[in-house]
């Protein structure tokens, strides 16, 4: 039994978070520099392996994209031979977005040891800690996803600080 209170095991908690999320933008950084893109090419890379395949149009919404920028950012990834379009065959008018052989050959000796170091350390967790884990980090991408809306929101509506 921890000897803190609930308000210190929360600040840890949260300090762990702010933690976790600085290590992974560095991590993402890291990655877009070893493969020569920039951090929003490296986001659409993984948005798009995530989807398997993937609408121009739903790219743009997962990734707070215009359609034009989105255009720009496949047309440097395509040029790179990160990604490919790929025409729908029940709707030769749909385009998809799939990563190419290409990507999947420079991801894995970043990520092949990370899933694998990864895997052992889940081996140490039980099924219902699994379970718990995944809840925590499910309603906490829900707490940023509903945030960040609402932070868009503030810079539309002419809200942003004026530094």
């Amino acid at each position: 039994m921890s000897r803190r209170s609930r308000s210190e095991l929360a600040a840890e908690v949260v300090e762990e978070i702010r933690g976790w999320q600085v290590d992974q933008d560095l991590l993402d950084e890291a990655i877009s520099a070893f493969w020569g893109i920039n951090r929003t090419e490296g986001r659409v890379i993984d948005i798009v392996d995530r989807a398997g395949r993937i609408t121009a149009g739903q790219l743009g919404a997962e990734v707070r994209l215009t359609s034009g920028a989105v255009t720009a950012v496949v047309d440097r990834l395509e040029a790179a031979g990160l990604v490919r379009r790929v025409r729908d065959t029940a709707d030769r008018r749909r385009v998809f977005i799939e990563v190419t052989p290409k990507t999947e050959a420079l991801a894995a000796p970043i990520f092949g040891p990370m899933a694998e170091e990864g895997q052992r350390a889940m081996a140490a967790y039980t099924d219902a800690e699994l379970e718990l884990i995944n809840g925590f980090i499910r309603a906490s991408r829900e707490l940023l996803k509903r945030h960040a809306t609402r932070v868009y929101g503030l810079i539309e509506q002419g809200k942003e600080p004026r530094h």
